[in-house]
């Protein structure tokens, strides 16, 4: 599916509050302005994190490493209506009792072309499924990985490589060893806290390694 430049965001301040504005997909991205995302970390039953490698066809982060599920919010909507994305992304449905609000996270990423401010509405989803189960689209994803969240914490907070399972696009298993490399580093110091998040949930609910 491809990225639609002109789909309008609902234009926030920076504090998160709307600012009764709406601009394009690209007018945001050129300029810099805020506006609001949703960021679903997923948790297996072997209490694995999820995370996915984005397309090489994605205009911000090509190729790079994020959270298992990202999607902005387009104009009127909620982080609700943003829970399609998982179907969109893993071919995983997703209602609003199948996660859990961690909290918000304000992001902000200086790309070369782009500057990418976002709210981010952090979320967290136990799943049953395994990495056999998804579906991903070519265009959007291009490959999902899990591993524990000692092992990822250490990897985007201490550099230290990170040995994940995976599948690619075609189902075939795509295990990895993960490198500075793979981080979107513009992005490190608000994953950083949305692990944070994670890690504090992951603790109340019995987590291993949390």
């Amino acid at each position: 599916m491809k990225t639609d430049a002109a789909e309008p965001f609902d234009v926030l301040d920076a504090a998160g509050h709307p600012t009764g504005a709406t601009a394009a997909r690209d007018v945001v991205h050129r300029d810099g302005l805020w506006h609001a995302a949703l960021h679903v970390w997923i948790v297996d039953a072997t209490d694995r994190v999820w995370l996915q490698r984005r397309s090489d066809d994605k205009d911000l982060a090509p190729g790079k490493v994020d959270v298992a599920v990202g999607g902005h919010l387009a104009a009127g909507e909620t982080w609700v209506d943003a829970l399609r994305e998982a179907d969109e992304e893993l071919g995983l449905p997703l209602a609003p009792s199948d996660v859990e609000v961690l909290g918000v996270v304000r992001s902000e990423r200086r790309y070369p072309h782009a500057t990418d401010r976002e709210v981010q509405t952090v979320a967290v989803h136990r799943t049953e499924r395994t990495l056999a189960d998804v579906r991903l689209p070519p265009d959007e994803v291009a490959a999902v990985y899990a591993a524990s969240l000692p092992r990822l914490l250490a990897w985007w907070r201490d550099d230290v490589p990170a040995a994940v399972e995976g599948r690619d696009a075609q189902g075939r298993p795509a295990g990895a060893l993960l490198h500075a490399a793979d981080r979107i580093e513009e992005g490190r110091a608000g994953t950083l806290e949305e692990l944070a998040l994670v890690e504090a949930w992951g603790r109340r609910v019995g987590l291993r390694g949390a």
